[in-house]
């Protein structure tokens, strides 16, 4: 399911602002996404998670895509289908989903990799992208992808990462912290309370 939530959000003393978020979104779009190169960004490989998994994720959960829009010349497709055009669309995409589930059981079943296996399911999976970023990264992310003639999809994603991040309220950070996504409580503690020892021209030094 599309959708998007703010890991830690950060201000540095001088204004600058740091937000990570985890972004999930279709698999076929997760290329356009990875155009935006102002922001630090991670996301799940196929090739780390059993085939089964997998195959069970676009059985119970595959992307199907929003609107079914008509072709055109063009990046942006033209007006929907009809309702009836639209039906058999969906019913042509689970299908090439169904053929795709057992050709990929078929080659798990000859010893294939996951690596190549995994590959064949991709177009009905969702991934979820770590994503770290300032001010500007995200303005011009939302600026382009928030728009009319984005991709649904991607727009959809674009547009549950804005809402995220416009309803967060960024930690204040002082000069010398770290914007540390997933670490709290004790850890976070320890990592200000860490001390190293090193040696130059018979000196010891701790920082």
């Amino acid at each position: 399911m599309i959708g998007a939530r703010v890991i830690l959000d950060s201000v540095q003393p001088d204004g600058i602002r740091l937000t990570t978020m985890e972004i999930t979104l279709p698999r076929v779009v997760l290329a356009e996404f990875n155009t935006h190169r102002a922001f630090s960004r991670n996301s799940a490989s196929s090739r780390a998670i059993p085939v089964d998994k997998m195959i069970q994720r676009v059985l119970d959960d595959p992307f199907i895509p929003s609107e079914w829009g008509s072709n055109k010349p063009g990046m942006q497709a033209g007006e929907p289908l009809s309702q009836a055009a639209s039906d058999v669309a969906r019913y042509v995409w689970l299908t090439a989903r169904d053929n795709a589930v057992t050709q990929a059981r078929t080659l798990a079943a000859h010893g294939v990799h996951k690596q190549i296996v995994n590959r064949l399911i991709e177009p009905w999976l969702f991934t979820t992208v770590l994503v770290t970023g300032t001010d500007d990264a995200y303005r011009h992310f939302f600026a382009l992808r928030c728009h009319p003639a984005a991709q649904p999809e991607i727009r959809m994603a674009a547009e549950a990462a804005q809402d995220a991040r416009f309803g967060s309220e960024p930690r204040a950070l002082d000069y010398g912290e770290w914007h540390m996504p997933y670490v709290s409580g004790e850890d976070w503690e320890a990592t200000y309370n860490w001390q190293v020892q090193f040696t130059v021209g018979g000196s010891t030094w701790e920082v």
